[in-house]
């Protein structure tokens, strides 16, 4: 009898390593999901318990650098809820990670200087397609600033002239006419590196107190001093898109071409509200109900808050303290927050030999502050995020203790540092009732050479801010 050979079918044995493969995929899967899921950041008490939490609400998001994974967490009276999500917005990842306005100086050629320097430049090589590259010695050059806005908008700012180091020289490219070349790039019209040994008292590198806000339908900026004939306070932003900047005349002669000058300004600063007794401008905030809040000091050094209308009149003022030490002031910021009816902003003033940090804790409601205080960080903490209770007798102070120093050429992350530093203290008192910290996890990180290896030292912490101020929140 003749044995039966059975017959190889290719479809069949693809379909059954086809289904093989779904369920290994599904597996794999799922288990990578209930591996992010089993993530979770920890709240641990080290000073009193969690009841000392309670009124208070904390909530942020833990990242990692290259991934598009978000384990959100919130804090609610002492109670740490985490949610992980995986592939979040790229919008949702990079909020509160990177400046949404900066402030850039150059400089360019005078105006009065174009046709000498047009007569000296010489192309010193060309590129494969047909671009061509301009040098010239220059004898002075003019500065200028670059405001650019979250809106991807521009305003460029003249700042006077000034003598360079000793044999200057300034730079461009000339590219074909059928590139698209952005009219602020910086080899578009001929510039100079800069002089780096220039005083910062006559060319500050930030005209501005560091941010930006938003003043009804667009954007306005903290005038920091008495400089460039504007006084120090609140300014509208009239910024220019690209479009717009690339429709403007071209106003000046780049060796054979028409540019618009790296020297013509753009968009304007209109004043907003600058009070009289202004010396210096430190922090400008958008809060509710259409209302600006303006953050200065006088001349006497007395720290003042104001509240300004949508029409730019002030609707209240509060001096909160007399300072004795402002000579080296850092910048104001102003910390995370989850409503615009409230701004904690910290600074640091004094010298190498004498440092004091402080929080500015305002509050405020139809045109009027219900809260105006200045306390004294003592402890320096410089916290990354705070919160007031309902009753604003106490502050819940946040820091990201992710520490990333460089050794060398190597980049050390200091885990005993890892996560979150928690204190509450009373405002009346300055007691400190609670400390604790979140644990991010990395202390259960795969390996005892984990962070030796620097495996974890990808880790980022942002906290939830509203969208005015950068964040993702309404």
């Amino acid at each position: 009898m003749k044995g039966n050979k059975g017959r190889f079918r290719p479809a069949a044995w693809l379909a059954v390593l086809a289904a093989a493969a779904l369920v290994g995929w599904g597996g794999l899967t799922l288990w990578l999901h209930n591996g992010w899921q089993g993530i979770a950041l920890t709240l641990h008490d080290q000073i009193a318990d969690a009841s000392q939490l309670e009124g208070f609400t904390l909530s942020g998001q833990m990242g990692w650098d290259r991934y598009y994974d978000l384990l959100h967490f919130t804090l609610q009276d002492g109670k740490l809820d985490t949610r992980m999500e995986l592939d979040a917005p790229a919008k949702t990842v990079e909020a509160g990670r990177y400046a949404r306005f900066a402030v850039t100086r150059s400089y360019v050629v005078p105006p009065e200087d174009r046709d000498t320097v047009n007569g000296a430049a010489a192309i010193t090589g060309t590129s494969s397609d047909g671009s061509r590259f301009l040098s010239a010695p220059v004898d002075s050059v003019y500065r200028m600033y670059t405001l650019q806005f979250p809106d991807d908008t521009v305003i460029r700012l003249a700042a006077g002239e000034t003598a360079p180091e000793e044999y200057a020289t300034v730079f461009a490219a000339l590219y074909p006419l059928s590139s698209d070349v952005y009219e602020l790039n910086t080899d578009y019209d001929y510039a100079w590196t800069g002089n780096s040994q220039e005083p910062d008292a006559s060319w500050p590198y930030q005209p501005t107190s560091g941010s930006c806000f938003v003043l009804g339908a667009g954007y306005g900026v903290c005038w920091a001093s008495d400089y460039l004939g504007r006084a120090p306070g609140l300014y509208r932003a009239h910024s220019l898109t690209a479009d717009e900047i690339a429709a403007l005349p071209r106003d000046g002669i780049l060796y054979d071409r028409e540019v618009l000058c790296a020297s013509s300004e753009l968009g304007s600063l209109e004043p907003f509200y600058c009070p009289e007794d202004a010396a210096e401008a430190l922090a400008g905030v958008s809060m509710a109900d259409g209302s600006t809040l303006l953050l200065y000091r006088t001349a006497e050094g007395t720290l003042c808050a104001d509240l300004v209308n949508a029409a730019g009149k002030r609707t209240d003022h509060r001096e909160l303290a007399t300072l004795d030490d402002w000579t080296s002031t850092d910048m104001v910021t102003l910390l995370p927050r989850t409503t615009d009816s409230e701004a904690i902003l910290t600074f640091d003033t004094g010298n190498s030999t004498s440092y004091k940090a402080w929080l500015v804790l305002l509050r405020a409601e139809n045109g009027t502050f219900t809260m105006a205080d200045l306390v004294e960080d003592k402890d320096l903490i410089r916290p990354d995020a705070a919160a007031l209770n309902a009753a604003g007798d106490k502050i819940l102070l946040a820091k990201g203790a992710l520490v990333r120093t460089l050794n060398g050429t190597i980049l050390v992350t200091a885990s005993s540092q890892n996560g979150i530093a928690l204190q509450v203290y009373e405002l009346d008192t300055g007691h400190m009732t609670y400390m604790g910290r979140i644990l991010t996890g990395s202390e259960r990180d795969w390996a005892r050479f984990y962070q030796t290896r620097l495996l974890h030292a990808d880790r980022f912490i942002t906290f939830d801010t509203l969208q005015k101020d950068g964040g993702t929140l309404p």
